[in-house]
């Protein structure tokens, strides 16, 4: 701002001077205020964004925090799962081993008892042949004495007709 100033005795005009000054100071105080209040508020903004940046840190820290113990369940939960399966595999095979030795069992047993039925069908088979060996023995005992008996019948008849 550039002032030109009306010359007096003895130099330039004191009023005009004072008022320039004046007006100068009002500026000055003027923008002086802004500024304060400018600054006030930039100090007002940066408390706000220190508190904002510290509560953001504290949330990133329960997160990280967080972060930390959902690592660790997951590793323990898969861990888990791990041993679960491995569990799970296992009595798997021993309930198949088992199974397996069972079937085995049976089988054999199956072995034994159509051994065992080939015996019986032997011995009933060979009781039958006896029975018949036994039946057709008697029978030809029986027809023998008949006979016999009908011809010392006949005889005794003949003896008493000759005699």
């Amino acid at each position: 701002m550039k002032m030109q100033f009306s010359t007096a005795l003895l130099g330039y005009n004191r009023k005009q001077v004072m008022e320039y000054i004046k007006d100068i100071k009002k500026e000055y105080e003027s923008d002086l205020s802004k500024q304060k209040d400018r600054l006030l508020e930039l100090i007002e903004e940066n408390r706000k964004l220190k508190n904002e940046v510290q509560a953001q840190n504290e949330k990133i820290s329960q997160l990280k925090e967080q972060e930390k113990y959902i690592t660790k369940v997951l590793v323990v939960a898969e861990q888990r799962a791990q041993s679960i399966i491995e569990e799970g595999k296992r009595r798997s095979l021993e309930e198949l081993n088992r199974l397996k030795a069972e079937k085995q069992r049976w089988t054999e047993k199956q072995k034994e008892i159509r051994s065992d039925l080939l015996d019986f069908e032997k011995t009933i088979v060979h009781l039958l042949e006896k029975f018949r060996d036994d039946i057709n023995y008697y029978a030809s005992q029986e027809i023998s004495e008949s006979l016999l008996i009908d011809d010392q019948v006949e005889e005794k008849q003949e003896k008493k007709v000759i005699a």
